[in-house]
């Protein structure tokens, strides 16, 4: 009961946190189920904070029956042995002759056609055995399906740990806009996964993964994979490591937890490490991801040899400096200020047609003019005019000057929802003091509601070398963020609120 207890006190807070948590320009969410894009011509939704996805696709996806009475406005959905009913636009469901309460009804979607059964990701999650999270930067749901659930089991069974959600390391897209995607891939049967498949694209499949009980993990692999670079991230303290172009060998030495999600673990019993957890993260592209939970934020290092790839823990690292050290009197601060998006990519579209792009450039063109004028900091622009900057390079200017802070620009997106605030990002623990400090000062400036400071793995402000933060002023998607966002007086604001939170940090006010 207790883990019941938990996991709906989880789900709970994670459909408030899906329904909240978008950054520029989304499109809508992809959904997956073990790793793989499910396609369907209905994709999630939110409405009123309430995420929907299309239940057709789900229930067929893992091996259900899905029968639809159109007189009594009711979907029934079965694999032999379970049987959940539910009637549209009612709140009580029927899974296995018991009455199930619905936070909100299953709904009709879309006309003609293109109508679709939609029901509440919540009621799937609970009733069908399912693992869920969502991935803020790529915008994906990803539902993972335990070996009771599957075709051969029963619905409600409770699930098996699976990764804690994280940022993607090197999103596919500009923060502001959506992933894009491939071409679905031909699949191969890969015995031994609950029968699930290997995408074409996996150039290498990992064999096995197995921790030396001294703090080195072997993750070995055939073939070849691309370039796995593991992060830190913070909240809980983990190290997490994505390895492009592979899927998991037919003969995996470790086994799954749920075979068919392609997901489990290793417990470790260490100080400072307590488990390694691993998974197919994604086909699109073919993705291995491993987790390492740790106690406390620790060094590591990487060592890759033919066809396998270490990481060795070397202890926890020293706390972080919350503050940067008393600058001398003379020292001048090189800040980078980043205005995202730029000439054919436009960022977020708002309400009234205006473009991301341009206020994150009003923006940043005010906030180099009032930092010219601070005689101890010298402010480098990304790009001063609409013209287009490759992630990578963004990131390389900064690195390149060896610059002292990095700003990154944006304005946010949540098409069909009324998602309205203002928020931050950081990556690395070294940032976190600096994007506390400058959401502060925003906050105040724009009046939005508060949606806090959070990690990410955008790559302006992941391989960036100094403290670096990604602001997202407003939402362009909602009328109201809009017209602050675009309007000149509370342009000067935002900017000189971005100002003030550097010098704040910087000890220079």
């Amino acid at each position: 009961m207790k883990k019941a207890a938990m996991m709906l006190v989880f789900l709970a807070l994670f459909v408030t946190a899906f329904a909240g948590s978008a950054s520029a320009a989304s499109k809508t969410p992809k959904l997956y189920l073990n790793g793989q894009e499910l396609q369907s011509a209905s994709a999630p939704r939110i409405e009123k904070d309430t995420t929907y996805i299309p239940i057709r696709t789900v229930a067929e996806g893992m091996g259900f029956d899905v029968n639809w009475d159109k007189a009594a406005k009711q979907v029934s959905i079965h694999n032999g042995k379970s049987m959940i009913e539910l009637t549209i636009n009612k709140k009580i469901a029927t899974v296995n002759g018991l009455s199930v309460a619905l936070p909100t009804p299953a709904k009709i979607m879309g006309a003609g056609s293109t109508s679709t059964t939609m029901v509440p990701l919540r009621f799937i999650s609970e009733n069908m055995g399912l693992e869920v999270y969502y991935d803020s930067p790529s915008k994906s749901v990803y539902l993972y399906q335990n070996d009771a659930s599957s075709g051969n089991g029963s619905g409600g069974a409770t699930p098996s740990p699976a990764p804690t959600p994280t940022p993607t390391p090197t999103p596919t897209s500009t923060p502001g806009s959506g992933g894009t995607g491939s071409e679905t891939p031909t699949p191969t049967p890969t015995p031994g996964s609950g029968g699930s498949t290997a995408p074409a694209d996996a150039t290498g499949l990992v064999t096995s993964i197995k921790y030396d009980g001294i703090g080195t993990t072997t993750i070995a692999y055939t073939g070849t994979v691309g370039d796995a670079q593991p992060f830190l991230m913070t909240g809980p303290d983990r190290i997490v490591m994505d390895i492009p172009a592979a899927s998991f060998a037919a003969d995996f030495a470790n086994g799954f937890t749920a075979t068919s999600a392609k997901m489990g673990e290793v417990v470790v019993d260490s100080q400072l490490l307590t488990k390694v957890r691993y998974s197919y993260y994604s086909d699109k592209p073919s993705t291995v991801r491993v987790v390492w939970d740790l106690q406390a934020a620790a060094e590591y290092a990487v060592t890759k040899g033919e066809g396998t790839i270490q990481l060795s823990l070397l202890g926890a690292l020293e706390p972080v400096p919350t503050t940067p050290t008393t600058p001398s009197g003379d020292k001048i601060f090189k800040v980078v200020v980043d205005a995202g998006h730029g000439a054919h990519d436009p960022g977020a579209i708002g309400i009234s047609k205006k473009t991301e792009k341009s206020f994150n450039l009003a923006i940043a063109l005010k906030v180099n003019a009032l930092l010219k004028a601070e005689p101890r900091i010298q402010p480098i622009l990304t790009r001063s005019d609409d013209t287009f900057i490759a992630l990578d390079e963004r990131a390389a200017i900064a690195n390149r000057l060896n610059a002292d802070l990095f700003i990154s620009i944006h304005a946010n997106a949540l098409p069909g929802s009324s998602a309205s605030g203002t928020e931050t990002y950081y990556n690395r623990a070294d940032s976190k003091t600096f994007a506390d400090i400058v959401h502060k000062h925003l906050l105040a400036a724009t009046g939005l509601p508060d949606r806090k400071v959070q990690t990410a793995g955008f790559v302006v402000i992941k391989k960036t070398t100094m403290p670096a933060i990604l602001t997202e002023s407003g939402f362009l998607t909602n009328s109201k963020d809009e017209a602050i966002l675009f309007n000149e007086q509370k342009q000067n604001e935002i900017a000189q609120a971005l100002v003030d939170g550097i010098k704040e940090y910087l000890k220079l006010s």
